[in-house]
């Protein structure tokens, strides 16, 4: 069942990676992204952590290639009583404009690969592989509303035994 669910993630990120750069090279030129980079963050849930639902705070740089690709950090903090979780990735994010809505609304889908590392009783270090979808509404020129569902693929368990743990989480926030 592990080596399964990786590498349904491995193959979820190269779709979405062949999907960003087969619109990076088929599109028109339309000149450069209004900005090259921007930032965030957000607040939420994050479950099926090592010890159970977690307060979520995400914040992301991303680093605009073209109007619809874009890479950067992502760092995700899990926060219960017992236990705090970080988790660093490296992610991709493919932009897509919803039709009829002046440019305002973006589906985002994306993926990364990073670590995640968790101390509830002991502490653990582990791979982590995050995928998503979200929803980006763009305010004014600098400012964004944003959702963000992903669902992390992780070996990270301080409990006794090993194997791949799906943790998904949900974030609202904004994009500077």
């Amino acid at each position: 069942m592990k080596h399964v669910i990786f590498n349904t993630g491995l193959l979820l990120m190269g779709i979405i990676m062949v999907l960003g750069s087969a619109q990076a090279v088929l599109a028109q030129p339309e000149g450069p992204p209004a900005r090259e980079w921007s930032g965030g963050a957000g607040i939420g849930l994050l479950g099926n952590t090592p010890d159970g639902t977690a307060f979520a705070l995400n914040m992301h740089g991303d680093r605009f290639l073209n109007r619809n690709v874009s890479i950067g950090p992502l760092m995700q903090l899990g926060v219960t009583g017992d236990m705090t979780q970080v988790g660093l990735s490296g992610q991709g994010k493919y932009w897509v404009d919803i039709p009829d809505t002046s440019d305002k609304l973006k589906l985002v889908l994306q993926g990364g690969l990073g670590f995640a590392h968790a101390d509830l009783r002991g502490s653990d270090t582990s791979w982590l592989i995050p995928l998503g979808v979200g929803l980006d509404y763009k305010v004014d020129e600098r400012t964004a509303l944003t959702s963000t569902f992903l669902l992390n693929f992780t070996d990270l368990e301080p409990r006794p035994g090993t194997h791949t743990t799906v943790m998904p989480g949900l974030t609202v926030g904004v994009r500077f």
